[in-house]
């Protein structure tokens, strides 16, 4: 079951495309993802990596909570992967995080029927340690 009402997003690669992108000059890797905000406590990002290594194909992985990464553990695989040049591709979906800091009025229109995440206090994963994520978990 995807963690989002959305569900997919509008390009979702499989095991029979990772062969094509392969040959492609472009590079290594795809996003299809939003940029992560500068101020960690504003929002939590859950990450889906599909690539040949991959446990399911990528319309069973993208969105589903049993493959979601923290915002660490995405950037250790993103690393890994960038290191092996593997082939792969990075999605993600932010929530606000509900904090009394933020900006956000929770009870505000704009919010209705958001997916709330812990404050970044209370978030449990780990926080990246470098990189241009740092602080973020």
């Amino acid at each position: 079951m995807s963690v989002y009402d959305d569900d997919l997003p509008l390009r979702v690669v499989k095991f029979s495309d990772i062969e094509r992108y392969h040959e492609m000059e472009r590079g290594a890797w795809w996003m299809h993802a939003s940029m992560v905000h500068p101020v960690q406590r504003f929002y939590k990002y859950d990450w889906w990596i599909f690539w040949e290594g991959a446990p399911v194909d990528g319309d069973a992985l993208i969105f589903r909570e049993q493959y979601r990464l923290s915002t660490s553990e995405a950037d250790a695989l993103y690393v890994r992967l960038i290191k092996e040049k593997t082939v792969f591709f990075i999605y993600n979906r932010k929530r606000p995080r509900l904090d009394p800091h933020n900006p956000f009025d929770a009870s505000s229109e704009r919010w209705k029927g958001a997916m709330w995440a812990k404050p970044l206090a209370e978030d449990p994963d780990p926080a990246v340690k470098e990189g241009p994520w740092v602080g973020h978990k």
